[in-house]
């Protein structure tokens, strides 16, 4: 699986991406698991029972519940979504370049960093999503005051494009932070040194796995609004609607998550080529050119030296 280290276009990168999956599938698939799973179950308890005019007490009991069980799913997927992340980063670079890895490896390797890696996320989310914050006040704003959706839906265009380019400078830290162990806010840092000269192909190739997923999520559950109103007994389960959204989601998250976060650390040591020389620095690592210089051997003098203190 071992290829030369060279830059490579966008082309080349989303190909690569593709061969690491196809090399160790069952490694990616099963780190993708874990936070899909999460999803799932977030999925199907968030769906609580209906309200009704004068509750029981085991009706509010079980709203109750749910209610928990939505909130304790949900910190689970955003708890293991920031640990797999990085461990698919380092699974994706110990296949490229040709060493071995396991799933509870990669997995246990974050483990202890999970809060770094959880201000990764929010420090990136705040760093490249304030632009949509002030969009998503601006369309209600908008709303309240009687515009159209037709005027709104320019607002959350224009507040969403800048939070595309803002996310292509941070995107690459949580593979530095994979790969090079440093704190969340160095990571930012990294990435935003990194990426320069490559802010659209970084772009392009985030894009191309996620607009996948997206279509998918999207295309099914439109097309389970569509299939309620034509089946009624469909409308009257909201719990296998969930079902069916969370298997699509899960379905969406094993395939496309591990692509995603393959394609993410191939631009991220195409940077390292491009800026910093690290196909020079790999090679002459794996040559053993960059083991550290041996001691200079002791004169005679200094060894007679020695010895004269230690009589003393």
């Amino acid at each position: 699986m071992t290829e030369p280290l060279r830059p490579m276009n966008l082309g080349g990168i989303l190909d690569r991406g593709v061969q690491i999956y196809r090399a160790q599938p069952l490694l990616f698939l099963g780190l993708a698991a874990i936070p899909g799973l999460a999803q799932l179950a977030f999925t199907l308890a968030s769906v609580h029972p209906r309200p009704v005019l004068v509750p029981s007490p085991s009706h509010t009991l079980l709203v109750v519940a749910g209610r928990l069980a939505s909130f304790a799913f949900w910190v689970a997927q955003f708890f293991f979504q920031a640990i797999v992340t990085a461990a698919l980063c380092l699974a994706a670079s110990r296949v490229n370049l040709g060493e071995a890895i396991i799933i509870r490896r990669a997995f246990n390797a974050y483990v202890s960093r999970a809060w770094r890696l959880i201000g990764i996320n929010f420090l990136v989310g705040i760093f490249a999503g304030w632009p949509l914050i002030i969009a998503v006040f601006i369309a209600f704003a908008m709303g309240g005051a009687g515009f159209s959706i037709f005027w709104q839906a320019p607002v959350w265009i224009l507040g969403f494009i800048p939070c595309i380019a803002l996310y292509t400078r941070y995107a690459l830290a949580f593979p530095a932070t994979a790969m090079e162990g440093s704190p969340a806010l160095a990571s930012i840092q990294r990435s935003v040194r990194l990426g320069e000269g490559g802010p659209w192909r970084i772009c392009a190739g985030l894009l191309v796995p996620i607009l996948p997923a997206l279509i998918l999520n999207f295309g099914s559950s439109g097309l389970l609004e569509i299939l309620k109103g034509r089946f009624p007994l469909l409308a009257d389960s909201p719990f296998v609607v969930a079902g069916i959204n969370g298997m699509v989601g899960l379905v969406a998250t094993l395939v496309f998550s591990p692509y995603n976060a393959i394609v993410l650390t191939l631009l991220y040591y195409d940077q390292r080529i491009r800026r910093e020389g690290f196909d020079v620095e790999r090679m002459m690592h794996t040559a053993g050119l960059d083991a550290p210089a041996p001691p200079p051997a002791a004169s005679p003098w200094t060894q007679l030296g020695e010895e004269w203190k230690g009589d003393a």
